[in-house]
């Protein structure tokens, strides 16, 4: 309810806001926002054998993988969703191209999958699948 009109309020944020929220923090570097939009005990599991695949366990433990993932490009990791879907559940699916350049000159550009799990306004958890699992597994060695 909204205290001028005692109506109730129409604008509701959606699981699909927050994921994209969350693709807006990392892609403007508002590590603060990032960190809000994640539970304290939210895990990412990136799912790809190589240098920065496996779980992470808490807000803490994701937002240091992700300032590792930008620190090693040198800042020019860019993720761009590139479709959104939810099934109003809290489970959404976006395909996504990720970008991103080496100091030493590796480059990669290619499609991922991200399923996240929204509870209660945040992201419970996130699952990442690669779509070149050799490529990536290159660029980050």
């Amino acid at each position: 309810m909204t205290a001028s009109t005692g109506t109730a309020s129409t604008a509701a944020i959606t699981d699909v806001d927050v994921v994209r929220a969350v693709f807006g923090a990392f892609a403007s570097g508002d590590l603060a926002a990032l960190s809000d939009l994640l539970h304290a005990e939210a895990t990412w599991h990136h799912r790809n054998d190589d240098r920065l695949g496996g779980i992470y366990r808490g807000a803490d433990s994701i937002i240091a993988y992700l300032t590792e993932s930008a620190l090693l490009t040198a800042g020019t990791l860019h993720a761009e969703p590139q479709q959104v879907m939810a099934d109003g559940q809290g489970h959404v699916a976006v395909r996504v191209r990720l970008s991103a350049s080496r100091p030493d000159r590796r480059t990669m550009d290619g499609p991922e999958v991200v399923l996240a799990t929204v509870a209660g306004g945040r992201v419970r958890d996130i699952e990442q699948f690669v779509g070149d699992p050799a490529a990536v597994a290159a660029f980050w060695a």
